[in-house]
């Protein structure tokens, strides 16, 4: 997981310029899935990307959805809406639903501190105030947290006890970092992935699951994502695209202990799914509680981002956005949606130069949007 410039920042402020830069009079284009095809392959080519997935919601509803280029070069395998992608830091916000599941159920208090429900593992000693490191503190990154982001896992590689990630015991090739309290909690933002692998130990404590079962059987298959999975077995595997370097070389699908902050795997189609859920009630969480999880906390905000509970808020001039963007070695991915109008727009690719690509398609639409 890349710790800098994230797409979803780096793509908005793109996609302000560009909109800054159009006639204030922008004539009716044409339709988005011509205007996707046009553009789409020449940028693949361009940009050395072996693959992409897009789809693309307008009042609540998937209108487009589309697979472009290869997930295996070598054996001419075409990207379709069920070829699986790793989606970097956007599983921070699936684990959001798996943690707001079970305030919705009781089973944990958002304003609590995290320390109440840890046993395994506790929050080295600080000269801070640990009592304010509470679970809300965690979701919206205003812990105070150490740990930005997790590098992965060669597949090959025997990974380390949630406990021993936590403690910063990664092994030789993975810089050690420890997660602990570095400011005073609640006062600024600061990200923390390792935030992130707290809730997933707080999730394993509570629930007596492991974090992985717990979200296939509470969130997963109650929404209906049968290709979704923390876990990568055979049967991902089958249907999983390939991770290309930036020189369009295959690597390794790198495995993750910090699943929660970076380890999902999943498909254009059940992501799909999963955006619809954000505008209705569902079988996992209430319109209530999305609501309060897309509502800004006030502390988070920059000049071009804040965040609420698990979702970053951009807005740059007539764009406006929530959701969380992805990166991990050799995969790109953004999800981003416009709760005021139910739009919003998904893109999957499995490359290290995928931000590019990602780039000029929100522009491709962001203006087909102004037309609509």
């Amino acid at each position: 997981m890349k710790t800098l410039k994230s797409l979803l920042l780096l793509g908005l402020f793109c996609i302000t310029t560009y909109l800054i830069a159009q006639s204030p009079t922008i004539k009716k284009t044409k339709s988005i899935d011509h205007l996707m095809d046009t553009k789409i392959p020449s940028l693949l080519k361009e940009n050395n990307v072996p693959g992409m997935a897009i789809a693309v919601l307008e009042n609540g509803k998937v209108i487009y959805e589309k697979g472009y280029g290869y997930g295996d070069k070598s054996n001419k395998v075409e990207i379709s809406s069920t070829t699986g992608f790793n989606i970097g830091s956007i599983s921070k916000l699936f684990t959001a639903w798996g943690i707001m599941n079970l305030v919705e159920n009781g089973k944990l208090e958002l304003d609590a501190p995290v320390e109440n429900y840890l046993v395994r593992w506790k929050l080295p000693k600080s000269e801070f105030d640990h009592t304010k490191v509470t679970i809300r503190s965690i979701l919206s990154h205003t812990a105070g947290l150490s740990v930005h982001g997790y590098p992965g896992f060669h597949p090959d590689d025997e990974l380390p006890t949630l406990e021993a990630s936590l403690k910063g015991d990664n092994g030789p090739l993975i810089e050690n970092k420890a997660v602990k309290v570095v400011l005073e909690p609640q006062t600024q933002f600061k990200y923390s992935g390792g935030g992130y692998t707290i809730l997933q130990l707080v999730i394993e404590e509570v629930t007596g699951q492991k974090f992985e079962n717990y979200m296939r059987k509470s969130i997963f298959e109650p929404l209906n994502m049968d290709n979704t999975s923390f876990i990568i077995d055979n049967k991902i595997l089958t249907n999983s695209a390939k991770p290309y370097d930036k020189e369009a070389k295959e690597i390794y699908l790198e495995r993750f202990t910090a699943k929660a902050a970076a380890g999902l795997h999943t498909t254009l189609q059940d992501l799909s799914v999963f955006s619809k859920a954000q505008f209705v009630d569902n079988a996992v969480l209430t319109q209530k509680t999305v609501q309060k999880m897309t509502t800004i906390i006030p502390i988070t905000k920059t000049k071009r981002s804040a965040y609420g509970l698990g979702y970053a808020t951009h807005n740059f001039g007539p764009i406006k956005v929530t959701g969380h963007a992805g990166t991990n070695t050799g995969w790109e991915a953004g999800f981003m949606m416009d709760f005021e109008k139910k739009d919003g727009i998904i893109i999957l690719t499995n490359s290290s130069n995928g931000k590019k690509v990602a780039i000029t398609t929100l522009q491709t639409w962001a203006k087909w949007r102004m037309t609509q």
